[in-house]
């Protein structure tokens, strides 16, 4: 298992990232977190090891800024998490091309930006990975989320073509794939307020389902731990699944006929 020194962490002020920053901090690790908001980690014993960085990853100004701070304060990272992200929720005819743009900026593109300003820093590391925050979405697409989904899958997309680009810097990627986990984020999904009638009915009972697995799903602790687990592996996979019956899923849905996999998650979901 390796140990981090140096770690940033994307999203970090709730939720998972929170969570995640208290690992690090536990380890013995000096953690940056790049955030619109600052979280309260004045009760962490080591807390003066944190240098939280108010920052939109997704204004390329803001982002080039924080990482010349950074870049001021460290020589090398060992570990970046990717974390930042949120979601949409709507039908595909009913859902503004300006969502759909808003959603893959925050959890895709801001995601390479960052890493692309990451990766002087972490080049410099001795063991260093790159660790998408994706989805059990990424690889399951879920209606009325279709573009979330989207965005997830594009992150395992990434993970598996930085693994063969940047392995002459020996960067290993690792997209790790949570399901439902109980957050905030359920609460800040933007939900489309148009939708068209014939759908209407459909939409809100996948939506209610859906919320209601979230809010019983994993606590945030658990996902974080086992982020932390797959990065400090030495020879890690590119896709990890989170928890047993996560992992259970994704292997059968890889396994059953498309038909009989898209039948069962629109009787789940449609």
């Amino acid at each position: 298992m390796l140990k981090f020194s140096h770690a940033i962490v994307t999203g970090g002020s709730s939720g998972i990232g929170a969570a995640l920053v208290n690992i690090l901090l536990d380890d013995g690790a000096e953690v940056i977190t790049l955030s619109r908001t600052q979280g309260d980690f004045s009760g962490h014993r080591k807390s003066e090891n944190l240098w939280q960085i108010s920052c939109d990853i997704c204004d390329e100004d803001q982002l080039k800024a924080a990482f010349q701070k950074i870049s001021d304060k460290w020589d090398h990272c060992d570990v970046l998490f990717s974390n930042a992200g949120f979601g949409i929720s709507g039908t595909v005819a009913s859902t503004e091309k300006s969502q759909m743009i808003k959603q893959f900026d925050v959890n895709y593109f801001s995601a390479v930006s960052v890493i692309q300003n990451c990766l002087p820093l972490l080049r410099r590391g001795k063991y260093p990975r790159i660790v998408l925050t994706s989805s059990v979405a990424g690889e399951i697409s879920i209606p009325y989320q279709s573009f979330y989904s989207a965005s997830k899958a594009s992150l395992n997309m990434l993970a598996l073509a930085l693994n063969t680009e940047l392995k002459s810097d020996e960067i290993k990627t690792i997209a790790v794939m949570p399901g439902d986990c109980r957050t905030d984020f359920t609460d800040k999904r933007e939900k489309n307020p148009e939708t068209w009638a014939c759908y209407e009915r459909s939409e809100e009972r996948s939506i209610s389902k859906m919320e209601e697995d979230e809010r019983n799903g994993y606590a945030p602790e658990f996902v974080a731990s086992q982020l932390y687990r797959y990065a400090g592996k030495r020879r890690p996979k590119a896709l990890y699944g989170v928890g047993t019956s996560y992992r259970i899923l994704l292997t059968l849905y890889k396994l059953l006929p498309l038909r009989l996999t898209t039948w069962i998650v629109s009787k789940m979901y449609g």
